[in-house]
């Protein structure tokens, strides 16, 4: 008997720190603390010139650990039942003991917006369904199908989210739980520094290219990927992406930017909206996309073809076969459609 007495004193012993502390209060983390410990690592794994797969792979999976975590606390402080995937079926002692079965990211944001109030907009929603994407390709199936992600599309889309996230829990959750204290206010001051200096690797890296990029200004549009004015198209050879180094032949980049930037597609232009791409009346390419903010004026759309790189404002679609050109006065139809009237009597 006293030989397990022993036994337990020494078992109880092994589970106290040096300094006393019993570690299985150490594994126990509230959710703003848990969410905010995932962005101090994500910084943390992000900072500095060297990054490696390794890193690049926890910060992105961090990150969306981030995301679940302060979204589903937000959700929980407007009613516990909530984060639950079925809130009819929620009970408050499998929330309490971690048993429960939660909701998803999407219906989290989904609950977010329209029973908290929570403003969340398309570009946001965007960029966290872009890490969820991404978190999951890199987690269960060690990188993405389709592309080579390196640590530039990485480090832009990071800024992103964490932007959004620092303002959510700025905006969102002290409010309603009070001051932050000692420790959380220093994890806030480090992930904030962590995001300045991530942030100033992008402008600096942005800022080595400019004599690659200033020379094609007019014809260089935002890049989906890394989400910063680096993808220059045109000059026949489709697009090329200087900061993360994405390439796609015109036809095929000019849809995926009408798709990825401006959200349009066939059924939006059944819709009444514009059309994904057009024939460009100059070179007779189907790559022309209206209404596109390039470099050289990020204020004013022009019309820009993804094959010739030509760009123009004020085209109108012909009347007759639908294909736009640069109209003069009341214009309503194409040079080639007039002379095929005019041919046909």
């Amino acid at each position: 008997m006293r030989d397990e007495k022993k036994g337990a004193a020494s078992a109880g012993q092994a589970a106290l720190t040096t300094d006393g502390r019993d570690l299985a209060a150490e594994v126990h983390y509230p959710p703003l603390d848990n969410g905010l410990d995932y962005l101090v690592s994500v910084v943390d794994h992000l900072r500095g010139e060297e990054v490696g797969r390794r890193e690049l792979k926890y910060a992105v999976v961090h990150l969306q650990a981030a995301v679940e975590c302060l979204l589903k606390y937000r959700l929980e402080l407007e009613h516990w039942s909530l984060v639950f995937k079925n809130p009819g079926d929620a009970k408050r002692s499998k929330l309490d003991d971690g048993s429960l079965d939660s909701c998803t990211v999407d219906q989290t944001v989904t609950r977010l917006v329209n029973l908290a109030g929570v403003a969340i907009g398309p570009k946001e929603e965007k960029n966290l369904k872009d890490l969820a994407k991404l978190r999951n390709q890199l987690q269960h199936y060690g990188r993405p199908h389709d592309a080579k992600v390196n640590r530039y599309v990485i480090g832009a889309n990071a800024v992103n989210v964490l932007e959004f996230l620092i303002h959510f829990v700025d905006s969102e959750l002290l409010p309603r739980i009070g001051p932050p204290d000692g420790d959380t206010a220093a994890s806030l001051a480090r992930i904030r520094e962590g995001l300045d200096e991530i942030r100033g690797y992008v402008a600096a890296r942005m800022r080595r290219l400019r004599p690659d990029l200033d020379p094609v200004k007019s014809r260089t549009v935002t890049c989906w990927e890394c989400d910063q004015f680096a993808l220059a198209v045109g000059a026949g050879e489709g697009g090329y992406c200087f900061y993360c180094h994405q390439r796609r032949g015109p036809e095929d980049i000019a849809l995926a930017y009408a798709y990825e930037v401006l959200g349009r597609t066939t059924w939006s232009a059944v819709s009444g909206g514009l059309d994904p791409v057009y024939w460009c009346p100059l070179c007779d390419v189907e790559a022309l996309v209206r209404t596109v903010l390039t470099a050289a004026d990020p204020e004013n759309p022009v019309d820009l073809c993804f094959h010739c790189g030509e760009t123009g404002s004020g085209m109108r679609e012909c009347a007759r076969c639908g294909k736009p050109f640069a109209a003069a006065d009341e214009e309503s139809a194409c040079d080639d459609c007039l002379h095929a009237v005019i041919a046909t009597g």
